[in-house]
């Protein structure tokens, strides 16, 4: 067999920047820094991956994202799903799921979609979210997912094998925390945050709330239908995706909910947290300063140059939109609220 010709990545290139384009001169899109404007509409999609340690200006970024969206596209909804609690903005609907909070989700919320939804699949789908975040074994999920099902067929489940018994002691602490057993809040509003802080007490709470409302997300726009250009009806910005870095819903929110008006901005601290697929299918990637164990990883899978990586100071990115990349200063959140 003759080895197959791999043609090499191109080389990355920053555009000059003393010379604006046509794009920058016209400010069609979101002031993100110096010289760099981001329109989603005007790119192959409009998902985003943001990259940056702690201190490297993530989350002024992330926050100045959201607080723009509204004034590009006037009927956009955006929902924070904030893991950290810092991602507060004005005329937010705040939703903080705690212990004590009135609020909460309900993971066997039904996928109504008659070609691809029901209890059945929403069984094995939720089944899917718990054994990943909480590590269960074939045995222990096969059970969840006959409980499940059994749950919407309103029938008791008995099993007193011994896989069951380690199943209760593992879903115990998930579920006596209470999140699971409260009226799910509504999401009818230009702006909700998730404040999601309280729940990393709880080994794998956050990610299957994450995940939850992921894919309650992707269900609802996919009934939606199709949009007719690639103005967005909704972005979902997750502040950090290691949570959910194996999350098949994230994966297929950035494969094919473009064309249901669902994008996604997701942020990490480190690469290896962000997949292949989600980073593949993210036509802006902005990459903020990182810990120098990452510069050589970053460097492979984002293409810019390791001296211009290791050089980032705060609030400094390097942006990649599609095939162009640039160098630009980060306008944080803090100054945009004072102009």
């Amino acid at each position: 067999m003759k080895p197959i010709n791999m043609k090499p990545l191109p080389q990355a290139r920053l555009k000059p920047q003393g010379k604006a384009t046509e794009k920058e001169r016209s400010h069609s899109g979101i002031f993100l820094g110096e010289k760099c404007y981001w329109n989603p509409a005007n790119l192959r999609n409009g998902h985003a991956v943001v990259l940056g340690t702690s201190g490297s200006g993530k989350t002024q970024t992330l926050k100045s994202m959201a607080y723009e969206l509204p004034s590009l596209f006037p009927e956009i909804k955006v929902i924070l799903i904030d893991l950290h609690g810092d991602l507060g903005l004005p005329n937010e609907v705040c939703y903080r799921l705690d212990a004590e909070s009135p609020h909460g989700l309900n993971p066997l919320v039904l996928d109504l979609d008659p070609r691809g939804g029901g209890p059945d699949l929403q069984s094995i789908g939720i089944s899917s979210i718990l054994r990943k975040s909480l590590k269960m074994g074939d045995n222990q999920q096969g059970l969840l997912l006959n409980c499940f099902i059994s749950c919407y067929e309103n029938r008791g489940v008995e099993d007193g094998c011994k896989d069951s018994e380690k199943l209760l002691l593992k879903m115990a602490a998930t579920f006596k925390y209470g999140i699971f057993s409260k009226p799910q809040p509504s999401l009818d509003f230009p702006l909700v945050r998730f404040d999601l802080s309280a729940l990393a007490k709880v080994p794998g709470l956050s990610a299957i709330a994450a995940e939850t409302l992921l894919k309650q997300l992707l269900d609802s726009h996919k009934l939606q239908g199709e949009i007719k250009d690639k103005t967005p009806r909704c972005y979902v910005i997750l502040d950090e995706c290691k949570e959910v870095k194996s999350s098949d819903t994230l994966a297929r929110i950035s494969a094919e909910a473009r064309k249901f008006g669902l994008c996604a901005v997701v942020a990490s601290q480190r690469d290896a947290h962000i997949s292949g697929e989600v980073l593949a299918n993210s036509s802006l990637k902005l990459v903020l300063a990182v810990d120098e164990t990452e510069i050589a990883s970053v460097k492979k899978r984002f293409r810019f140059s390791e001296t211009m990586i290791a050089s980032l100071q705060p609030l400094e990115a390097l942006v990649r939109m599609d095939g162009d990349g640039m160098k630009t200063k980060i306008l944080p959140y803090y100054l945009r609220i004072k102009q």
